[in-house]
């Protein structure tokens, strides 16, 4: 099982974020909206990927973003940010544009959260399995 932290301080968006994610074979999903405590469920556990929402610039959460990158640089997170998702895997972040207020908007940023989840596990994956390289 692979873990993922999803954070968002919006009870609705948590719950809808972490049953989409939760339907997916062999993940693991834990949702908090306090920044405290992600970190806490952070260094208990280390998930595979941490998908925040910040989605309202009225919330704290930016920093927090960017207190996670500083503490974990190798982490991989999807950040839902107004009108784009940002997918950092570990080294280098690419966005995807996601723009709407529509039912047909909330489901094609749920399609590419749901395919950056399925690139970055796999991606996780490959990282675990691949061998050590360097001296014996």
């Amino acid at each position: 099982m692979m873990r993922v932290l999803v954070v968002s301080p919006h009870p609705a968006s948590r719950a809808l974020l972490s049953r989409f994610l939760d339907a997916e074979p062999d993940v693991e999903v834990s949702a908090t909206g306090e920044p405290d405590d992600a970190f806490a469920c952070i260094k208990e556990n280390k998930p595979a990927l941490v998908v925040v929402d910040l989605r309202r610039p009225d919330e704290d959460h930016p920093l927090f973003l960017g207190l996670l990158r500083k503490r974990h640089p190798s982490l991989p997170v999807i950040s839902l940010v107004p009108g784009r998702l940002r997918i950092f895997d570990g080294r280098s972040e690419r966005v995807r544009e996601a723009h709407g207020d529509t039912a047909e908007a909330l489901h094609h940023l749920m399609g590419s959260v749901l395919q950056a989840t399925r690139d970055l596990l796999a991606q996780h994956l490959l990282r675990m399995l691949r061998p050590p390289v360097g001296k014996a």
